[in-house]
């Protein structure tokens, strides 16, 4: 005769039924995300279904046997929970180290004064010393004239038209500028580094000018450095952020800078802003990515003697051709 099954497994069988009742307000066939212990916590509630929300995700909140369970479609229940994991990284994740600030960065415009003195000897308004030439020369020996660089390879010529203004409203709108952005800059690269990125950023630019010009120009300014240094600074703080979105900010902010001041007056050169905007731009990514994997560089003291020694030999170079 066949024996009858025992009690026990009878309960079990009826639990395991219990477990899966579906409560009359959720649809057929959708999927619990939640666990069969529903949610742990009143925050893991509401974060999901803000989460949900945002993604325009169906979802219905349901409490069955003192359980409170999420229920969404089967065919989003894979995007549901690529979401909410997504979601539960970001939260979890350490926040990154806040960026080092180094010391004395206000200073930093203080080493755009050899601009000044430079053009004070030119313009006559202090004495020239005996072994330099006459200032009348400085100009013709030291512009940026495209057909020079070309035919003659006079290359010193992008690094000393750098030092070089057509008056003192195109100096002091040059170092007014350049004093704030060089010591933003300064903040975050340190003064020796801020003043090499910045000038062999406006080097580049003019390099870069000078390759894309189809006819003979000649141009002065330290305009392609400041820009330099803007770009820079922005994709210096581009490569501080993880997202594509905020990365862009940063190089966005940038352009509008170069909207704002680099298309001014009629004797403005465009390209060589664009150039120099665009050098210091990978410039600055190069120095955020030598920060991220801490990468040998030059001290800040050699970047910044660097950067003082380069325009002197260029102003030797130019000198000894007259």
């Amino acid at each position: 005769m066949p024996q009858p099954l025992p009690h026990a497994p009878a309960i079990n069988v009826h639990a395991r039924l219990r477990w899966r009742v579906r409560p009359a307000s959720v649809p057929a066939f959708w999927r619990n995300i939640s666990g069969a212990s529903g949610f742990v916590s009143y925050r893991q509630r509401r974060d999901w279904r803000l989460v949900l929300s945002a993604c325009d995700i169906p979802h219905r909140l349901s409490q069955f046997n003192s359980r409170e369970c999420l229920y969404v479609p089967p065919l989003l229940e894979r995007v549901a929970l690529r979401e909410l994991t997504a979601f539960d990284e970001e939260r979890h994740r350490p926040a990154p180290p806040p960026p080092v600030i180094h010391a004395h960065w206000k200073l930093a415009g203080c080493f755009l004064l050899p601009l000044l003195v430079w053009h004070g000897m030119r313009m006559g308004w202090w004495p020239v010393p005996d072994w330099l030439p006459a200032p009348r020369l400085w100009l013709p020996a030291g512009a940026l004239d495209t057909l020079q660089v070309r035919l003659h390879g006079q290359w010193y010529r992008v690094i000393t038209a750098l030092t070089l203004h057509a008056d003192a409203a195109h100096l002091f709108g040059n170092l007014a500028f350049g004093a704030l952005f060089l010591a933003l800059l300064a903040r975050s690269a340190g003064i020796g580094r801020a003043l090499w990125l910045t000038l062999a950023g406006g080097i580049l630019g003019n390099c870069l000018a000078v390759a894309l010009r189809r006819q003979p120009v000649e141009s002065i300014g330290f305009s392609t450095a400041l820009f330099a240094c803007i770009g820079a600074l922005s994709g210096l703080m581009a490569l501080r952020h993880a997202g594509r979105r905020e990365m862009l900010l940063p190089v966005a902010a940038g352009a509008a800078l170069l909207a704002m001041l680099g298309t001014e007056g009629e004797r403005t050169d465009y390209l060589a802003h664009v150039a120099g905007l665009c050098c210091g731009l990978t410039l600055g990514m190069a120095e955020g990515l030598r920060l991220r994997h801490r990468w040998r560089a030059l001290p800040q003291w050699g970047a910044a003697a660097l950067a003082m020694l380069v325009p002197v030999l260029a102003w030797w170079r130019a000198f000894a051709r007259l």
